[in-house]
């Protein structure tokens, strides 16, 4: 018996499809293909998460560093404080201040006698070195600085501190 309709032919196809799919699934299938291909990732940018741990890591103890710099140097640094000061006179005045140092240390420190205006009429440097254990609270020494004014002072105090060699 022969009929007059063709029988379609079992081929390969590239692009077969499940069964149970829908005529338009089975037609987009047969166009374009049922297969993926994996698209290739390109090569990734940048560190890893490893090496963003090590960076942060490096960058922590950066810091750390840098604040035990400032923290040292601060402390190696002589620090002042204005105590109190006396007008004798139009001509004189004393100024008193507590200068905190390493023993070993010898600082310079400016004084200053200023008057109503804050125009400086009285200025003086004194320069300290080793202090007796006796005149210590801890690293903390009281001194009392004369100073010659110009006109008469309003006030008089430490204009500012330094270390010397020597």
């Amino acid at each position: 018996m022969s009929s007059a309709t063709p029988r379609p032919t079992s081929r390969p196809e590239t692009g077969a499809t499940a069964p149970g799919t829908s005529a338009t699934q089975r037609a987009l299938a047969q166009r374009y293909g049922t297969g993926h291909r994996a698209v290739a990732r390109s090569p990734r940018r940048g560190p890893s998460t490893r090496g963003w741990m090590l960076i942060a890591a490096a960058a922590t103890l950066v810091a750390a560093l840098f604040v035990v710099w400032i923290v040292w140097g601060n402390s190696q640094r002589p620090v002042f404080k204005d105590v109190s000061f006396q007008i004798t006179d139009s001509a004189h005045v004393y100024a008193d201040f507590d200068l905190t140092k390493d023993p070993d240390q010898t600082v310079t420190c400016a004084v200053q006698a200023l008057n109503e205006q804050y125009a400086v009429v009285g200025w003086t440097e004194v320069t300290i070195g080793h202090v007796p254990d006796d005149q210590l609270n801890g690293r903390t020494s009281t001194h009392r600085v004369p100073l010659r004014t110009t006109n008469l002072a309003t006030t008089a105090g430490v204009d500012s501190c330094w270390e010397t060699s020597g």
